[in-house]
């Protein structure tokens, strides 16, 4: 849950700028954190003015078009990227692209500034904390964030995954180091008042004089319509195999390995249970090969994609998240899955460790442990939500109720709470 904020009157009448580089509606991860946000915003009775990019407008008008949304078309500006960055596959063409845009914002937004005064300029970034923005100090209150990426995988999880890995960790990490002593991050970070990070080890990343300033939020929130009511038990019978979820991009840190591992061991255990993977990626060809080597492909079912409705089908039919993840800072599938009443089996790392507790789900621990105990561990959580089937409709209907706490009615202006000088 988030820390809390110092309580201060809800000023409805507050006016807000949002510069958001991912604000696409009826989206998953980072689009839906930057929309959710503002639609939150907007509910609550703020004036929101959003800075966003231009490729996002036919879709938006749209949204607005169907009345499906809060926001009315003189909310947004929209500013194009680079043209020669705006459609690539390269991770470094993109991180520069989004740099460049962020630059071009400065200056249509001091522009907005000195037409209109803001109480609140928020650079709602792509959520990395190795990004610079420039907005800050040009508001009263300047925010960023909700940032995260500061967070470690430990070593004996990573070693069994092979070099690639750990050398694609080790650079990792040597980055997330230098975000102390980077000159243009800690002049971006200067000049916010206030910033958000969506776990603790990202806020010790930052740099030291700055650190003050951060408050924990996980910055997702699910709207209204997101959420499934609540049905009488209708779990998956006694005797029937458990039906277990994993989304997510193919990559060896969103772990796929140890998702299936620790079906093979509950397996070996007694348990029954059902695997549907969904999603694609580098891991791809790996995972699909691990689960024959397993001997447990004909419990796994690879699906490559599916639509939104499709998918919130897909979960709804569901028993439970798989979801062990070795360092997303705030995972939007635990979130969506809370929000259908799916317990969460994750680990404690990260955001994940943080969001899922035991009422809801196991957040199976990992600090100063083998790989080997963990993936014990996550077999014994699937094990017991296969053999105690009122456990798992307990912890059904509190993973809704902890839901509650990531619904965007909950991003209000009281929020906006600087931090102590």
């Amino acid at each position: 849950m988030s820390a809390p904020f110092t309580d201060r009157p809800a000023d409805a009448g507050t006016s807000i700028l949002l510069v958001a580089f991912a604000f696409e509606p009826d989206s998953g991860s980072e689009s839906a954190n930057g929309w959710n946000w503002g639609e939150g915003l907007k509910r609550s009775g703020c004036r929101v003015k959003v800075v966003t990019q231009g490729r996002l407008r036919p879709k938006i008008l749209r949204k607005i078009d169907r009345g499906e949304t809060a926001f009315e078309p003189d909310d947004f500006v929209f500013i194009d990227r680079p043209d020669t960055m705006a459609h690539h596959d390269s991770k470094t063409l993109f991180q520069l692209s989004y740099i460049a845009w962020q630059w071009r914002c400065r200056a249509v937004v001091k522009e907005l500034v000195r037409r209109q005064p803001f109480d609140v300029i928020h650079n709602v970034t792509i959520g990395g904390i190795r990004f610079p923005a420039f907005c800050g100090g040009l508001a009263p209150l300047s925010v960023i964030g909700p940032v995260g990426g500061g967070e470690r995988a430990p070593w004996p999880l990573i070693r069994p995954l092979g070099w690639k890995a750990i050398a694609t960790e080790l650079v990792r990490n040597a980055a997330i180091g230098m975000t102390r002593i980077d000159p243009f991050l800690r002049l971006t970070y200067r000049r916010y008042n206030l910033i958000y990070v969506k776990t603790f080890e990202s806020r010790h990343v930052l740099p030291a004089g700055d650190r003050h300033k951060a408050r924990q939020h996980f910055g997702c929130s699910i709207l209204p319509d997101r959420f499934a009511p609540m049905k009488a038990e209708n779990r998956t019978s006694t005797g029937a195999p458990l039906k277990l979820l994993f989304s997510g991009r193919f990559l060896y840190w969103k772990g796929g390995y140890y998702a299936l591992t620790a079906l093979a061991k509950a397996l070996e255990k007694g348990a029954r249970a059902r695997l549907q993977m969904i999603g694609s990626g580098p891991q791809s060809e790996e995972w699909r090969n691990l689960a024959d080597r397993l001997g447990i492909a004909e419990h796994v079912d690879f699906i490559e994609w599916l639509s939104q409705p499709d998918y919130l089908e897909t979960l709804r039919s569901s028993d439970a998240l798989l979801f062990p993840s070795l360092h997303d800072s705030a995972a939007n599938v635990i979130m969506e899955a809370l929000a259908n009443a799916q317990p969460v089996i994750c680990l404690d790392l990260g955001g994940s460790g943080i969001m899922i507790d035991s009422s809801c789900g196991f957040a199976v621990p990992c600090r100063g442990r083998a790989a080997e105990e963990v993936i014990g561990g996550l077999a014994d959580a699937i094990v017991t939500l296969d053999q105690d089937r009122a456990r798992l409709r307990a912890m059904s209907r509190a993973a809704h109720e902890r839901a509650q706490d990531f619904a965007s009615c909950r991003i209000t202006p009281a929020i906006y709470t600087p931090a102590p000088a």
